[in-house]
């Protein structure tokens, strides 16, 4: 799919300030301003719209402009974009978040990979129906539940024994 215009993303903001005017008809340069575009794609923009000829200078219609550019946000190029930014923003807030819990150092006792549930983790207390786990701060609870699924991946017969079923 061919690269979308950089404007698309302002294309609310672009029509406020459109429908905000009161002049009938918009040059190239006002064109260039509002979309934050060059003279080239400025004139792309303007063919085939309703315009006048003011000396060597082409005005297009406002009320024409608008509706080009309401039927383009309608349309499966302008919406399939917005999705596309939509998944874009996600993503980077997920790698953000995760990026942010890979800095945390986790300090846990040396044989806490080998857990089982008989073992006695010192702040955990299970029972049928029941897990109760007292902590001093976020890493001291990571730490602590990670001791129990270690145990609960090294004896899961037991846990199940334990639990009630």
């Amino acid at each position: 799919m061919p690269p979308q215009p950089a404007w698309f993303h302002r294309l609310d903001e672009i029509l406020l300030t459109l429908r905000a005017l009161s002049v009938s008809y918009l040059d190239r340069q006002a064109v260039e301003s509002l979309f934050g575009i060059r003279e080239r794609r400025a004139r792309q923009l303007m063919a085939g719209l309703p315009s006048l000829q003011v000396g060597n200078a082409t005005a297009i219609s406002r009320v024409a402009l608008i509706d080009r550019l309401v039927n383009t946000a309608k349309g499966d190029r302008f919406q399939w974009e917005l999705s596309r930014r939509a998944r874009v923003s996600e993503s980077l807030e997920a790698v953000r978040k995760h990026s942010a819990a890979q800095r945390i150092q986790i300090a846990t006792p040396p044989d806490s990979r080998n857990r089982v549930i008989g073992d006695h983790i010192p702040g955990i207390e299970l029972g049928p129906g029941e897990l109760t786990v007292h902590f001093h701060g976020a890493e001291d609870l990571a730490s602590k539940l990670f001791e129990l699924s270690q145990a609960m991946a090294n004896d899961w017969n037991e846990i199940k024994k334990l639990v009630g079923e």
